[in-house]
């Protein structure tokens, strides 16, 4: 897993943005983007580890994104944002499989190896072969 992160912040600055990682942060805090600072925010100590990957692809799809999502954003604009992030993290993902020659031809399989959450099962699934 040391490797993919290691990709995944490399991947960061290879587009303009920088990293802070929190080892010491509460197991409960997610990690986040902030677009001002072109920084994303990794808490390594995160509740479920086998996530940290999707977490952190997802947080700099915010940044490639161009994602501002303020707290009094209207729900469906707070999901486009997410949804936008989820595509970006599962595009980075696949591009470092590509990178690192690994083959993984079914997209559950793919989902499950990089920690992606179960409730995007079906958006792997759909952009698989896209």
């Amino acid at each position: 897993m040391d490797d993919l992160i290691t990709y995944l912040l490399n991947y960061a600055f290879d587009h303009g943005y920088g990293s802070e990682i929190l080892n010491d942060a509460p197991a409960d805090w997610p990690s986040v983007a902030s677009p001002e600072l072109k920084l994303v925010f990794i808490n390594l100590n995160w509740c479920r580890p086998r996530e940290i990957p999707f977490q952190i692809a997802h947080e700099i799809g915010h940044l490639l994104s161009g994602d501002v999502c303020q707290q009094n954003d209207l729900y469906h604009l707070q999901l486009q944002v997410e949804n936008r992030a989820d595509l970006q993290a599962i595009k980075i993902l696949r591009q470092y499989c590509q990178d690192c020659a690994i083959e993984i031809t079914n997209p559950l399989v793919f989902a499950q190896q990089f920690g992606i959450p179960y409730r995007l099962y079906n958006l792997v699934e759909a952009k698989w072969s896209a």
